[in-house]
């Protein structure tokens, strides 16, 4: 903001007009003179006008008489008095007038001085907020943020076209409807109305991030901040929830975290293996020697056949957590995704050995290509299919159902009739090193969580209803994979492997 203020002075005496004009000029402000009011009103409306200063008493009135009249003809003016006729009622008045400043002659260059600067430090604080409230009011119309209006009971009143962009929900599907029922998540839902009715009693929140459901059924990460809508009579009639998507920021943060972690896993797997592996040749090479010498018959060639397999333990894994910790370098190919799964499921045809276990899979008839890395994915696949068995009592049966999710997509469930999971494992299942196995280093399933996702796919824990444990994977199909006649909604026959 420029400094210089366009400065009128209303004053008839010429030595307190010099030493004002003097003192004003110095300073670099603009000035112009009046000597009545007669030729303030003479000039009109001027709204460039940011100071007068005018004596109190002229030969054409008191200021405390037209100051009502000058403040319509410069609008845009602060009003100091000074005056050799001050008294203390006149001064009253003047300030509730609006006048900001009220300067006794004989004056002080100073006092002239800092009473224009507190007012140049209020027309700069107030040129600030305007241009906060103009930069807020762009803001609002240009931001891309959720704004939501619900009733008291939940019930939605209207959302912007930027709700709409980034759920597919329309108002017009909506309107009317139970946001916490069709919006919110069942396991999120309590939370969220909590959060609800608290606002609703006049308890804001800010910074309260939940899942919001998509058309799709896929989720958002949504952070609010809440507030009333009153009445006259100062009653709730609605809440307001102005809402940002930080669906991919909490991915961002999650992946830099994760990315450190692995990191220093890396660096500590690979000291370890470092310093382990000369070590575990040693104890193989003895074993190998120990178990030429020792006759098969021998009682002590068991306690040598365990010391093998728990160095081949041991090596495995070493080489599991350096899997997990090192980045994940994908080589891309067209693939058949049920040609995959049932390579895989064959290749576990020796440990499965003699069960009675069976894939049965439900297909939507269309061309199921993905491009992926062939190796993780069947990482992915075997992972599954090995914790399905472990888990079952025969007989037993994996249900893979796979369909369309739109030209680009597909939806994968793989659904087991085991014992299901329980609430900690549904909640922990995909973090580092979490196993409720007594052998194995808990990263199965993080490992397959990464592998979908740095094909840019997600898995999650699906809602089995009680009937074994069942994943959810979503996967971009490949270009020559895009069907524009999805068959999901015919009947589909299952077919068993």
């Amino acid at each position: 903001m420029n400094d210089e203020l366009e400065v009128l002075l209303v004053e008839d005496d010429s030595d307190s007009l010099t030493n004002l004009t003097q003192i004003l000029q110095q300073d670099g402000h603009h000035v112009r003179i009046a000597e009545n009011f007669a030729q303030v009103r003479a000039a009109g409306l001027q709204p460039h006008i940011a100071l007068v200063m005018l004596d109190r008493q002229l030969p054409d009135g008191q200021a405390e008489e037209v100051l009502p009249e000058l403040k319509e003809l410069l609008p845009n003016a602060e009003f100091v008095i000074v005056t050799a006729y001050a008294d203390l009622e006149h001064s009253i008045a003047a300030l509730k007038l609006g006048v900001v400043d009220y300067i006794c002659k004989p004056f002080h260059a100073d006092v002239i001085r800092a009473s224009v600067a507190r007012i140049i430090r209020q027309r700069r604080i107030e040129n600030q907020l305007c241009e906060e409230h103009q930069f807020a009011a762009e803001v609002l119309k240009t931001a891309e943020a959720v704004i939501l209006v619900l009733a008291p009971d939940g019930t939605i009143q209207r959302f912007n076209q930027y709700f709409t962009q980034i759920t597919g929900w329309k108002l017009e599907d909506l309107l009317g409807c139970n946001w916490f029922t069709k919006c919110i998540p069942a396991d999120d839902r309590e939370r969220v109305c909590d959060v609800f009715l608290g606002v609703a009693h006049n308890v804001q929140s800010a910074g309260v991030v939940n899942s919001v459901l998509m058309t799709d059924g896929r989720e958002r990460q949504i952070r609010w901040s809440n507030t009333t809508l009153k009445d006259d009579h100062d009653q709730v009639k609605s809440i307001l929830a102005i809402g940002v998507d930080v669906t991919d920021l909490i991915a961002a943060q999650r992946n830099s975290v994760q990315s450190q972690r692995l990191a220093a896993i890396g660096q500590t797997v690979t000291r370890i293996a470092h310093e382990s592996r000369n070590a575990l040749q040693r104890i193989q090479a003895s074993v190998d020697i120990l178990q030429l010498d020792i006759p098969l018959e021998s009682d002590l060639r068991e306690e040598v056949d365990s010391i093998y397999r728990a160095s081949n333990e041991l090596k495995e894994t070493l080489e599991e957590v350096r899997q997990y910790a090192a980045p994940l370098q994908l080589h891309r190919e067209p693939v058949d995704l049920p040609e995959l799964w049932r390579r895989v499921w064959g290749y576990l045809a020796s440990s499965r050995g003699d069960r009675d276990a069976k894939i049965v899979e439900k297909l939507c008839g269309c061309a199921l290509v993905v491009e992926v890395d062939e190796m993780r994915l069947e990482r992915v696949f075997r992972n599954l299919f090995e914790n399905s068995l472990a888990a079952c009592e025969d007989p037993t049966q994996i249900t893979i159902d796979c369909k369309c999710d739109g030209p680009d997509w597909i939806w994968l469930e793989v659904q087991d009739n085991g014992p299901g999971l329980s609430s900690e494992q549904r909640e922990k299942l995909f973090e580092p090193f979490y196993t409720t196995k007594v052998r194995g280093t808990g990263l199965g399933m993080s490992i397959v969580q990464r592998i979908i996702e740095a094909h840019g796919g997600s898995i999650k824990v699906g809602n089995s209803n009680g009937r074994g444990a069942k994943f959810v994977i979503r996967i971009a199909k490949h270009s020559q994979g895009n069907s524009d006649c999805c068959h999901s909604s015919l009947h589909r026959e299952p077919v068993q492997i």
